[in-house]
């Protein structure tokens, strides 16, 4: 290597760690100003003595999973009927448009005044829609929601209390998560919103900072915004502009962290990164419009430089980059410097930048849950995933200095709350093929610290395993959540990354105790009714061993049912009419999945007779009705199943359930029922789970089965 690329290379590296430690203290900075401020809070003020008109604005584009949600949380808003009124800003082209009606009809019913306005182009896109809606709108205030919030009742009173401050332009709250445990992807999410939620915009707010609203679950004054002049969409991030420009114009944001707005993470890491690839444009975007103005104004000199950080946050990814790609090259040019102080120094400002972020996350948690110590094993998570999307995020970054991209590409919401939900099988997954660079970066990281470590470059090896670690993961979990992707291969590669992050980060593994923790349960399920009117209970009525202990490997199997009609049913869909109608539960299926898990355990051992349960007359009519079950599953095989999954290797699988799975119990029908490449998703309950489940386990009969006509 010349001496002269040898240079280049040591400073450009010199550079990016400079950059990344600018970026990394400012997270302590941010504890600091939150730690010495926060007593300091502006206390709420009392309510008005008339609440003034409010127009709620809701932007919506193609949200068939979450639109009802939305118009029903803000139908029930506590706020005098005749001071609000609803708009609905649909820029839809889906059956999106036909939801919005039928709920704008249901709350128009109740005397709500709900306006829906359908435009045919999306000019602005979310910018557009909110700046069409101002015209039209006759509240003194506007309140915004995106399409996955679910704003609380009092939303509406405990914000507008605090524009008794004529400076005020809008009151932020803060995002909580409607699906936080969903996944290792949404707790990674949550833990990042909840450092800026938390910590961030708070101190930004208490430190006389400039902060920004976050574009939903906040309130504006209608006056404020045309002053800064209006919604406009040069950039992709109209809410962080028109903050900027408010403030510059005198106005001021205020936050309250104590309000919480709960919102739907995203559940796709192609989703995710989509969202993040367009705050990165659009948060350059801004700076670039708008620092020269910032740096004009009759601000101190810290105001702006940390105008100047917040607006070029997102540089931190090209940064983190620069430093993996720039890794082997200067070990290459150690000769230059032969002690290699450059490298000493960077394991430095590298453990400063990473512990920066890292702490203001934990205390995060700290300021704003009770329990927050049950929550920081968490955070590997977060810097996996949050090192991952550097590649894609660097491409936005630098996309946006020499192609101005300014479509807004909507992040898919599939309507999973607190109960659950699945997004397989549904519209707006994403069908673009991704995740080879990461998984390439991973590899060219796992090969830099295998270098380093060889050369007893001992400072930097962590930081490479933990680079290694986050391409490898979002690059498996890109090609896993694409649907074009998606096959046995590239879940294979999904899984050797996965393991990778476990054996790295023990945060990555399940959470509960195992299959036993399961038996255990449906142990106790089995064995004590949960309603104290009906204490009768499963062990009550069948509390023989030798009655039960074939009954796991008897399923699927034709059940007499109350009228009108009984079917075949699995184990599973058997436990859960019982509870139902025993323990009269609304939601049956954790106690039935349980209850199985402990009749497949108990059972274990026993003669697969599907259909033949011991001490059951066996009838020709149930047997034909199974014979066509099996018939009717290899149907739904053949064109569900069959492009990707072979007979011969799944069957024996079934047996594995229910099993434990992302810290909680899963069973065979749960998993038919996400497992969707292809057509409607089939229902855990349905006749069409069982047709499935009765082919998987014809193999495994006797000849009563196979033989019936």
């Amino acid at each position: 290597m010349g001496l002269a690329i040898q240079v280049a290379v040591a400073a450009l590296y010199s550079l990016a760690i400079l950059g990344l430690f600018l970026y990394g203290m400012n997270a302590w900075v941010m504890v600091a100003i939150h730690v010495w401020r926060r007593r300091h809070a502006r206390p709420s003020p009392p309510a008005p003595d008339v609440w003034p008109a409010v127009t709620v604005q809701l932007p919506i584009y193609n949200e068939r999973y979450v639109a009802r949600r939305l118009l029903e949380a803000v139908g029930a808003l506590d706020y005098p009927a005749d001071r609000f009124e609803i708009q609905i800003l649909d820029d839809s082209t889906d059956e999106t448009t036909a939801i919005l009606t039928d709920a704008a009809r249901v709350l128009t019913e109740r005397g709500l005044n709900v306006v829906h306005i359908h435009r045919r182009e999306r000019t602005g896109f979310k910018a557009g829609a909110l700046a069409a809606g101002l015209k039209e709108a006759h509240g003194e205030f506007t309140a915004i929601f995106d399409a996955d919030f679910v704003p609380p009742r009092d939303f509406l009173r405990a914000t507008i209390s605090h524009f008794a401050d004529p400076r005020v332009a809008v009151v932020q709250t803060r995002w909580g998560h409607l699906n936080r445990d969903f996944s290792l992807l949404t707790i990674a999410q949550a833990l990042g919103m909840d450092g800026h939620f938390g910590v961030e915009q708070p101190a930004r707010c208490w430190g006389d900072l400039l902060l920004n609203f976050n574009g939903t679950a906040g309130v504006w004054r209608k006056e404020a915004i045309e002053d800064a002049g209006g919604w406009t969409h040069d950039t992709l991030t109209e809410d962080l502009d028109l903050s900027y420009r408010a403030q510059l114009r005198g106005w001021r944001i205020e936050y309250r962290p104590e309000l919480v707005c709960p919102a739907e993470l995203p559940v796709l890491i192609t989703g995710f990164k989509s969202q993040q690839r367009r705050w990165a444009t659009g948060s350059i975007q801004t700076a670039l419009k708008l620092l020269p103005e910032i740096l004009r104004a009759p601000r101190s000199a810290w105001v702006k430089y940390q105008a100047a950080v917040h607006l070029t946050y997102y540089m931190i990814h090209p940064l983190m980059l620069a430093v993996v790609l720039l890794s082997v090259p200067l070990l290459a040019a150690r000769e230059l410097i032969p002690s290699a102080p450059l490298l000493v120094a960077s394991s430095l400002i590298f453990a400063l930048s990473t512990f920066g972020p890292a702490c203001m996350l934990i205390y995060a948690q700290r300021a704003i849950e009770p329990e927050w110590r049950r929550r920081i094993w968490r955070l590997p998570t977060i810097m996996v995933i949050g090192v991952g999307v550097a590649w894609s995020t660097s491409l936005a970054v630098l996309g946006a200095f020499w192609k101005p991209d300014l479509t807004f590409v909507r992040t898919p919401k599939f309507g999973i709350g607190p109960a659950g939900g699945h997004w397989r099988g549904k519209a707006y997954t994403d069908h673009r093929r991704g995740g080879i660079a990461e998984i390439a970066l991973g590899l060219y990281c796992a090969v830099s610290a295998q270098l380093f470590w060889a050369h007893g470059e001992y400072g930097v090896v962590p930081f490479l395993f933990l680079y290694t670690c986050g391409f490898l993961t979002v690059g498996a979990l890109t090609l896993l959540h694409t649907a074009a992707w998606r096959s046995r291969a590239r879940t294979a590669i999904f899984s050797i990354a996965l393991a990778v992050a476990c054996v790295l980060f023990p945060s990555a593994g399940l959470t509960d105790a195992g299959p036993e923790a399961i038996v255990a349960e449906g142990e106790r399920w089995w064995t004590a009714s949960p309603d104290p009117r009906n204490p009768v209970a499963c062990a009550t009525c069948h509390h023989d061993p030798a009655e039960t202990r074939g009954w796991a490997a008897s399923f699927p199997k034709f059940k007499p049912l109350p009228p009108p009609h009984g079917r075949v049913m699995t184990l599973l869909q058997a436990n859960a009419e019982a509870v139902r109608r025993h323990y009269r539960l609304a939601d049956p299926r954790p106690a039935a999945t349980a209850i199985t898990a402990y009749l497949a355990a108990r059972g274990a051992g026993a003669p697969p007779t599907p259909g033949i349960a011991v001490g059951q007359p066996v009838f020709a009519t149930r047997l034909q009705a199974l014979s066509r079950s099996v018939a009717r599953g290899a149907a739904l095989y053949a064109d569900r199943c069959a492009w990707c999954h072979t007979r011969a290797v799944i069957a024996p699988a079934i047996a594995a359930f229910p099993r434990t799975r992302d810290g909680g119990a899963e069973s065979l029908e749960g998993f038919l029922e996400e497992h969707a490449p292809a057509g409607r998703p089939l229902r855990w309950d349905s006749q069409a789970i069982a047709d499935v489940v009765a082919y998987l386990a014809a193999s495994r009969a006797g000849p009563a089965w196979k033989e019936q006509p």
